[in-house]
């Protein structure tokens, strides 16, 4: 399979060219610094796969990304980063990027990275795959209830009223706030809030909150 590597770091253009010229099936093609180049690399060499650094000057990846899947759909593109960035990671997956992942990553995966996407898979790193079920997640359930999954996950099961009233206390709402928001009594809510001190096995307030917000993002 012929090979484009898309990267302005020239380190680590030559450590991936090292590694992918022990590999008979995988033939390098050419080499291209920039999204713009890449463009016209994929145009003169035709290739099968690219690999495509995320972050680069005159036109990022993405673009890129977007740009040689509109004109050769056929061609599978795997797009490369140092870090981990949510939307960015998003945006590459709906661009049409055949796989995403870490740079630092083992040459025996990046092997079976690039014949997997040869193959028509779509290839994603566990840190990228986590993302994007996280988001799915997001999109499928409120905040409530992404709560209260991750509560349970830890061993705590919340009512859903209690879930709904930890939610607001990770949100700073103050007793009074979260009495009128969902029409209780004051003295309700602290009994509500004391039981689920007493599940979280916490009992001062911005200690309870900081557990609430942590088990959310986490």
């Amino acid at each position: 399979m012929k090979l484009l590597l898309v990267e302005d770091q020239r380190l680590f253009v030559e450590g991936i060219k090292a590694l992918l010229d022990t590999q008979d099936d995988m033939t390098i093609v050419g080499i291209a610094t920039n999204g713009e180049e890449a463009l016209k690399r994929v145009s003169e060499r035709q290739p099968d796969i690219v690999l495509m650094d995320i972050h680069m000057p005159e036109l990022d990846g993405i673009t890129a990304t977007a740009r040689i899947k509109e004109t050769y759909p056929g061609v599978k593109v795997i797009m490369l980063t140092t870090d981990i960035d949510e939307e960015l990671a998003i945006r590459g997956i709906s661009v049409g990027a055949d796989g995403f992942l870490i740079k630092e990553l083992y040459p025996d995966t990046l092997y079976q990275t690039i014949r997997d996407a040869y193959r028509g898979q779509t290839v994603i790193s566990g840190e990228v795959a986590s993302i994007l079920a996280r988001k799915i997640r997001e999109l499928t359930m409120d905040r409530k209830g992404i709560l209260g999954k991750r509560l349970e996950n830890r061993g705590i099961h919340l009512t859903g009223r209690e879930q709904e009233i930890a939610r607001l206390l990770m949100d700073h709402y103050t007793n009074r706030q979260i009495a009128d928001k969902i029409h209780l009594g004051p003295g309700t809510i602290k009994n509500y809030i004391s039981e689920i001190y007493q599940k979280l096995g916490i009992h001062n307030r911005e200690q309870a909150i900081d557990y609430l917000q942590k088990t959310y993002r986490n």
